[in-house]
């Protein structure tokens, strides 16, 4: 029995608060301390192999575009016919008169607006516009007879022949004022050629490099591309015989060379008085014409391969004849056969750019 009072008095006796007299100190229980164990630090492994491989390339190349776009001129031109009246030129104007539907033929293809205006190359004519009808247009009734008729002249013994002179004439004030034989031939927005047709070399005074400043100034500056002068007279260097005139004294055609350099300079044709007809001369001159542009130069330079051409959005062809050839040495589309873009039209070329 005491044992058990004993155990008794033992537990009361530690669970006293021996703190102060208050009895309000604090609680402290017995914490075992904690137990650590070792830490062994080890180097990183680091794991070198590639676990992706990436390869830098260049992006796929697409080539850049380009479009070029060009309006057609509005195919408007004046035609000056400038004719050796002299009797030795009695068969040639025939020839002439002869061939005139095979020049029209080529202008109206390609759908020109023109004037048709003839003159004496005779100091004694003034360069006043010869006929009754004297501006040949699109709407004149039978225009090869009116020509025949304004290129058929009387008998003349003229020895000079003065085609720059009265050309230049025929053009200028006062000729083409108001009120004056000359009025109304020339048009502001029109190109200009003149055509000399004579068995003689011009005797105009003054140098051919005049006559050139005159005729690319007349048109304004910066449309000095719309005039140019053409002749069909004597092959340079040595002359020529009109066909069946070998056996006349004074037969031969002497060689034009003020009248080549003339059309040289003004990018003109050289035509033959000899040749049988003049058709071949007269094809060239309407085609030479500055009405409707056959060539059109690229801004830069294209891929030959993809280059397409649209004319007021109708594709056309890469043809010899029916359509339009790339030329590399000029950078350009040309027109050389007989598709010509008509006047006013869009021209649209795409291409892709060399780089």
């Amino acid at each position: 029995m005491w044992r058990r009072l004993l155990a008794i008095a033992v537990l009361a006796f530690l669970g006293c608060d021996r703190g102060g007299d208050s009895g309000s100190g604090e609680a402290r229980p017995q914490v075992a301390p904690p137990r650590l164990s070792p830490i062994e630090l080890l180097p990183p492994i680091v794991d070198r192999q590639p676990t992706r491989r990436f390869e830098v390339r260049n992006p796929v190349p697409v080539p850049a575009t380009q479009v070029d776009l060009f309006r057609q001129s509005p195919g408007v031109v004046d035609i000056l016919w400038v004719i050796d009246n002299s009797g030795s030129m009695r068969n040639e104007r025939q020839t002439l008169g002869g061939n005139f539907d095979r020049f029209l033929q080529e202008i109206l293809r390609v759908n020109t607006n023109f004037h048709i205006g003839v003159i004496s190359s005779d100091a004694a004519h003034r360069g006043i516009l010869r006929g009754t009808t004297r501006v040949i247009t699109n709407t004149t009734p039978d225009p090869r007879s009116v020509f025949i008729a304004n290129t058929t002249f009387p008998d003349s013994r003229v020895r000079w022949v003065n085609a720059m002179r009265m050309a230049q004439i025929a053009i200028s004030a006062p000729l083409t004022d108001p009120g004056q034989p000359n009025e109304g031939f020339l048009r502001p927005n029109a190109a200009l050629a003149v055509i000399f047709v004579g068995d003689k070399e011009d005797a105009s005074y003054g140098d051919p490099s005049f006559y050139a400043r005159f005729l690319r100034g007349i048109r304004g500056k910066g449309n000095e591309n719309l005039v140019s002068f053409s002749s069909i007279a004597g092959t340079t260097p040595n002359g020529c015989f009109p066909p069946g005139e070998q056996i006349y004294y004074g037969g031969l055609a002497p060689p034009a060379f003020r009248l080549s350099s003339l059309a040289t300079r003004t990018s003109g044709v050289v035509g033959s008085i000899c040749d049988a007809s003049f058709e071949n001369s007269l094809v060239q001159i309407a085609h030479a014409l500055k009405t409707l542009r056959r060539i059109f130069p690229l801004s830069l330079t294209p891929n030959p391969a993809t280059i397409t051409v649209l004319v007021n959005g109708v594709p056309i062809p890469p043809d010899e004849i029916n359509g339009w050839q790339y030329r590399a040495e000029t950078r350009s589309i040309t027109f050389t056969g007989l598709y010509v873009p008509p006047p006013n039209s869009t021209i649209r070329i795409e291409y892709a750019i060399v780089i």
